[in-house]
């Protein structure tokens, strides 16, 4: 019974599982995108009702739901990930999630994007022919 149990604590020790990290930084992700301006569009939409939002309280509640869905998001990708965002660029934490979010893992800077074949099954396959590597 204890082998079981240490298992399992070694597995919770290697880090988040990678649907985990991708549920964080899709929430994360949902939280930066600039919803907010499409309130007056959405208030114009709306207008039919008996008592139609105004622009501001459309406006309140989309950034009130992007709040709470970027906590939610920081919260279930883990410490590394707030990290990450917290100590870089917007530019460089996009480039950094969107990393995450593709690969299920996260990378460092060195790693990311250095090779496109990593996980393939066939890659130690030397009977297949691939085409030349063409640098675009």
């Amino acid at each position: 019974m204890r082998d079981g149990s240490s298992k399992t604590e070694h597995t919770k020790s290697a880090g988040p599982s990678p649907l985990r990290l991708r549920v964080g930084v899709f929430l994360i992700l949902l939280w930066i995108v600039p919803f907010w301006a499409l309130a007056p569009y959405i208030a114009h939409s709306l207008s039919g009702l008996s008592n139609p939002p105004s622009v501001a309280a459309v406006t309140t509640a989309i950034v009130v739901v992007q709040t709470i869905l970027g906590l939610l998001g920081s919260w279930v990708a883990g410490t590394a990930v707030k990290s990450i965002i917290k100590g870089s660029t917007k530019r460089q934490a996009l480039g950094a999630i969107w990393s995450i979010l593709l690969h299920g893992e996260i990378r460092g800077q060195g790693d990311v994007g250095n090779d496109l074949n990593e996980g393939d099954p066939n890659e130690g396959d030397s009977n297949e022919e691939r085409p030349p590597h063409e640098d675009a």
